[in-house]
């Protein structure tokens, strides 16, 4: 079976799902299916050929050449978006028309919309909860599964799965595949010692590390709220962009808080570092990201945190409960609770024992999280439906 993978997006680009997108078909061709990646012409490269994008996209992304990577359209990929639109149409095309791929395979809305509306198959990916949020697209793609035009779809979680299922997907066609981590990433694999030599960090202090996006959907001003009841630990924010920092910095000077350091983003490498230069990683304890927003479910940034071997301390939610197991590889605490949750953080990081059981069995639990078994899983399940 040849498929076809269709992304509308900039790349290489800062955003978690170009880097979803690419860990993932790189790992599908390692395991030797048979998958290309379909993209728009880059902005920033556009005159530059198949094997150049390519090249630039697996040094960014650390990953190996070998993406099978096919440029269409004349519209380039920039921050007006119309390549979104765009792009999708000329892929099809190319995909159907000259290339004839057996199955087509998106994480993109309107590119599955265009398919269903074609009768092209195809599969879809995602990690949101769209039965809840966009019942009608599920509607239509549930449409498709019945006729058998549309092979299956992949979610990233069981509360995904679940959202699906509640819309009227049928539940033979949904694959639940966590994500994983590319343990390339995390090297050199570093003490924390080491770590905070390299980063000029306090080699006494105490410091919780949050990494990723903090566009204000990630809720991170919870952080600078459970900091504010913890004056004596030290916050770490990774991954900023320049008008979040801003933000962050008025949130945190309204607070009174000086124990936050907020830093911009960072190279892959840069952040495993900060990430073992950690006593404890963090996700926001705050309900609104899943249940307000709906854009962040199982986040990508816990498969990282987990190969890190260190303490993870994240909301006891539905999605965390997948892969999290309190007290025992994480801490879950009450989402939307920041007095609360600073004293269960203070209690973590005065108990050695707990922290080193629960950093041991995070490492643990990664060791089967791996975008090589992923692969494995997939191609498993490909074969089923083919």
């Amino acid at each position: 079976m040849t498929i076809a993978y269709i992304s509308s997006e900039r790349y290489p680009h800062h955003n978690t799902n170009t880097q979803q997108i690419i860990k993932n078909v790189s790992s599908l061709r390692a395991a030797g299916v048979s998958i290309d990646l379909i993209l728009p012409r880059q902005a920033s490269m556009y005159f530059a050929s198949n094997t150049e994008l390519e090249a630039a996209i697996c040094q960014y992304y650390n990953v190996p050449p070998g993406l099978g990577i096919k440029q269409t359209g004349v519209f380039p990929a920039t921050n007006l978006q119309i390549d979104k639109y765009l792009h999708p149409i000329f892929a099809i095309i190319y995909c159907r028309l000259i290339k004839n791929y057996d199955v087509i395979y998106t994480r993109n809305i309107f590119t599955a919309i265009l398919l269903a509306l074609f009768g092209v198959k195809f599969m879809f990916e995602t990690y949101q909860r769209l039965g809840d949020t966009k019942p009608r697209f599920i509607k239509l793609l549930t449409k498709q599964a019945k006729k058998g035009r549309m092979l299956g779809m992949v979610l990233h979680s069981n509360v995904a799965a679940d959202s699906m299922r509640g819309a009227g997907f049928p539940s033979e066609k949904l694959l639940v595949l966590h994500n994983g981590v590319d343990n390339s990433d995390m090297l050199p694999v570093l003490s924390k010692r080491a770590a905070r030599q390299k980063l000029n960090l306090d080699l006494n202090a105490r410091y919780v590390v949050y990494t990723g996006n903090m566009q204000k959907n990630k809720c991170v001003e919870t952080v600078v709220d459970i900091a504010a009841f913890t004056p004596e630990i030290n916050y770490l924010l990774v991954g900023a962009k320049p008008d979040d920092i801003a933000r962050l910095a008025v949130y945190c000077e309204a607070k009174k808080v000086q124990n936050v350091q907020l830093v911009e983003r960072q190279p892959v490498n840069m952040v495993s570092q900060y990430l073992y230069a950690a006593d404890a990683l963090i996700i926001p304890p705050a309900s609104a990201p899943m249940e307000q927003f709906g854009r962040t479910v199982l986040p990508f940034k816990l498969f990282p945190y987990l190969a890190a071997g260190r303490p993870i301390v994240a909301p006891d939610q539905a999605d965390m409960r997948e892969l999290l197991r309190n007290s025992e590889n994480g801490l879950l605490v009450k989402a939307d609770a920041p007095e609360q949750n600073a004293l269960a953080i203070r209690a973590l990081l005065s108990d050695e024992k707990m922290m080193e059981k629960l950093a041991a069995n995070a490492a643990e639990t990664a060791r089967s999280l791996t975008w090589e078994a992923r692969a494995e899983k997939f191609k498993a399940w490909l074969t089923l439906e083919a």
